[in-house]
């Protein structure tokens, strides 16, 4: 479980130096690519860091394959893309946003794999 902490802690890091930092400091695409996408990108490598903490937790082995992951990306993705903006007001739909979670969660997926091989 605590080999998932170092990355969920470089996730905040990154969150917070986009927005504190980089956001005020950027614009044009670059600006919009951080704005719109960036957080999202984030939050699915947070959420599978998040599940296999869990999972750890319970004494369950990992997700580690491509397509289990994905199909948790992506139930997630949609849930956030299609289900939050029905009970939160300020909540829009934008699904490239789905497609931003999903490559946060595997680039998050390639990085654990990689360390888990050397």
């Amino acid at each position: 479980m605590r080999r998932y902490i170092l990355p969920a802690a470089a996730i905040a890091g990154l969150y917070a130096a986009n927005r504190f930092l980089l956001l005020p400091r950027t614009s044009g695409p670059l600006h919009t690519l951080l704005a719109w996408y960036f957080a999202d990108f984030l939050a699915g490598g947070l959420m599978l860091c998040i599940l296999n903490a869990l999972l750890a937790a319970a004494r369950r082995p990992p997700l580690t394959r491509p397509l289990p992951v994905s199909a948790f990306l992506l139930a997630c993705g949609a849930f956030w893309e299609y289900v939050t903006p029905l009970y939160l007001p300020r909540s829009v739909s934008d699904p490239r946003d789905i497609l931003a979670v999903w490559l946060g969660g595997m680039g998050m997926l390639i990085l654990q794999t990689r360390k888990n091989t050397r």
